[in-house]
């Protein structure tokens, strides 16, 4: 007896594969009948891989970043199976679409096929609910904030709203009980749910078969096997060359930096909710529950309603008042779509911001293979004199100053511009146009520097004005370049020409003409060193002194010693220096925050 023949004897699997197969198709074979059988097998594909991906994943959020990063950077073909994963679940919204549409376009949800189609809009929701509960697993910022944006919407939903969305989230704020949660769904509840609804689906397309469009010539059948069968596999077939393909550009799947819920991330929804999330723009206030509960019910009740809305059978054109919402919502959900997408390639700020993402992200890769600490991929980043200084100048300076894309709007500081501080172009700015609106034009200090170039507003002086040179300017601007770069300079021309032209106001170690000039000390001007003092204490006279923190100049810089730890300073410092010069990565000048809380 032959293994077959042995298990077919036990299991008589024999007989229902052969009417399976064997089943006849009214009207032939068709393309439009392909879409259910590959929805199913892609199914099947991440089944598989999700599988193979909960292997290595640790849903907690200070494990799930750097076990997805172990997955998509050093576990050998964990890059090609978390990009199919990813990639398949994208088809997988794309495929329920078109085989909603074409169940639509065909009328198969007439009497007796209502169930059927029932069991396919549960299909279409489960799939979404994939989607939403598996985004947020790898606790990158898109992962994170597109859950928050997320469960916000699902927080506005009238009387069960807060309980879902405290259900979902495990408490006030997204954290570890919300990934454990969205974890169990996503592994366990929804692929219950799925299992159900294609057993479901199945039986009722082995009771009924495929709904034929109308005009179809029923005097024609084709067996199931093997063109129809053949057609579904030669659709899945190239579903999964788009999928690999797209795996392979991305080597994997996106993975953006460790989520961070006191960071200022630009969140955006995945693809297939962004029409909701255009829509939502249009309903301000109040009225965003017309866009986010509203709409969406009515367009869920006319689905359900279909069957009993176009009851009589009849060709495309007949049917069209019935099927017209369908049209206009496919329509529109496009054209929410593109004009999401529009936009954002318009907003400047959005591509500034996504362009600071995208450092973010390959900065913390690069950490990632250094090793993560105990403490999580988050901590790893914060531990991280370049990532640290980021933030720190973001949340304490940016609102003033400004430094390359991060800060105010140009007409918008209230600082000078910190972009090539500590360079020789930036010194002979200020010596030529210290009061310019992008250097000291906008603050307290606004004409307490005289141009070396202009002549003074009151005539009297500017009859005896005499402009500096433009070989002295290139002289004393250098000397500053290099106290910025930490040379001593003492002896060289530069320091004479300061010494001869600057003093009057300014301190050169610690001596000047006028004690009561609020003017800096040029002595390691722009040095870490300086900048670490100015953020400690600009009135200390290490950088500037304590003249420049008189009550009467509004506006001028707080001191910070009691606002930031030591090692922050430092950091912050180094940070600026390096950046303020166009020097990219960390430094020796920049130590590491202690681990200690």
């Amino acid at each position: 007896m032959s293994l077959g023949d042995w298990l077919n004897e036990r299991i008589g699997h024999r007989e229902p594969l052969r009417r399976f197969l064997d089943a006849p198709i009214p009207g032939g074979a068709r393309i439009g009948y392909v879409w259910g059988g590959a929805l199913a097998l892609l199914l099947l594909v991440e089944v598989v891989t999700g599988a193979l991906l909960m292997s290595a994943y640790a849903p907690s959020a200070t494990t799930a970043w750097a076990s997805v990063a172990h997955i998509n950077f050093t576990l050998r073909a964990g890059w090609l199976i978390r990009g199919l994963h990813y990639f398949g679940a994208q088809a997988l919204v794309i495929l329920i679409a078109i085989h909603v549409a074409r169940i639509a376009l065909h009328g198969a949800y007439r009497a007796p096929r209502e169930i059927g189609w029932f069991l396919t809009l549960g299909l279409l929701g489960v799939i979404l609910g994939f989607t939403f509960t598996g985004n947020p697993l790898p606790w990158d910022q898109d992962g994170y904030w597109g859950a928050r944006v997320e469960t916000g919407i699902m927080g506005s939903v009238p009387v069960v709203g807060s309980f879902t969305q405290q259900l979902v989230v495990g408490g006030s704020s997204l954290g570890h009980l919300t990934l454990t949660r969205l974890y169990g769904l996503h592994v366990f509840v929804l692929p219950a749910v799925m299992a159900l609804l294609l057993a479901a689906s199945f039986a009722q397309f082995r009771r009924h078969g495929f709904g034929t469009p109308h005009g179809a010539d029923l005097g024609k059948a084709d067996r199931f096997f093997p063109k129809q069968l053949g057609l579904i596999l030669l659709a899945v077939a190239l579903v999964l060359v788009v999928v690999f393909d797209l795996a392979a550009m991305e080597h994997g799947a996106p993975l953006e930096a460790p989520a961070d819920p006191v960071s200022d991330y630009n969140a955006r929804p995945a693809w297939y909710f962004r029409p909701l999330f255009e829509l939502r723009k249009y309903f301000p206030g109040s009225l965003e529950l017309i866009a986010t509960v509203g709409l969406p019910g009515v367009v869920g009740l006319y689905l359900a309603l279909l069957p009993f809305i176009d009851r009589k059978p009849g060709p495309l054109r007949a049917r069209l008042p019935a099927l017209a919402p369908l049209f206009l919502i496919g329509l529109g959900a496009v054209g929410l779509l593109a004009t999401s997408f529009v936009k954002d390639a318009k907003d400047e700020g959005f591509q500034r911001s996504e362009a600071q993402s995208a450092a973010r992200t390959a900065r913390a890769v690069a950490l990632f293979k250094q090793g993560v600490p105990p403490e999580g991929a988050l901590a790893m980043l914060r531990n991280d004199p370049e990532t640290r200084g980021e933030d720190l100048y973001k949340k304490e300076c940016a609102s003033c100053h400004r430094l390359n894309d991060l800060g105010p709007p140009k007409d918008k500081q209230t600082a000078p511009d910190l972009t090539g501080f500590g360079t020789k172009a930036w010194a002979l700015e200020v010596l030529r146009d210290p009061d310019a609106d992008h250097l000291f034009g906008k603050t307290a200090f606004k004409e307490m520097m005289p141009s070396a170039v202009k002549p003074p507003a009151d005539p009297e002086a500017a009859k005896v004005f005499t402009p500096m040179s433009e070989a002295d300017q290139e002289t004393i601007a250098a000397f500053l370049e290099g106290q910025a770069r930490g040379e001593p300079g003492a002896g060289t021309p530069g320091e004479k020409m300061v010494r001869q032209r600057c003093t009057s106001c300014h301190r050169l170690d610690g001596k000047t003409d006028d004690e009561e000039s609020a003017a800096p000390e040029l002595r390691g001007w722009a040095s870490v060193a300086w900048i670490e003092a100015q953020i400690t204490n600009p009135g200390s006279g290490k950088a500037y002194p304590p003249a420049a923190m008189a009550k009467d100049l509004e506006g001028h810089m707080p001191a910070f010693e009691e606002k930031l730890s030591a090692n922050d300073r430092k950091v912050l410092a180094a940070w600026v220096y390096r950046r303020g010069r166009g020097e990219p990565g960390a430094t020796a000048a920049a130590k590491a925050p202690d681990k200690k809380p």
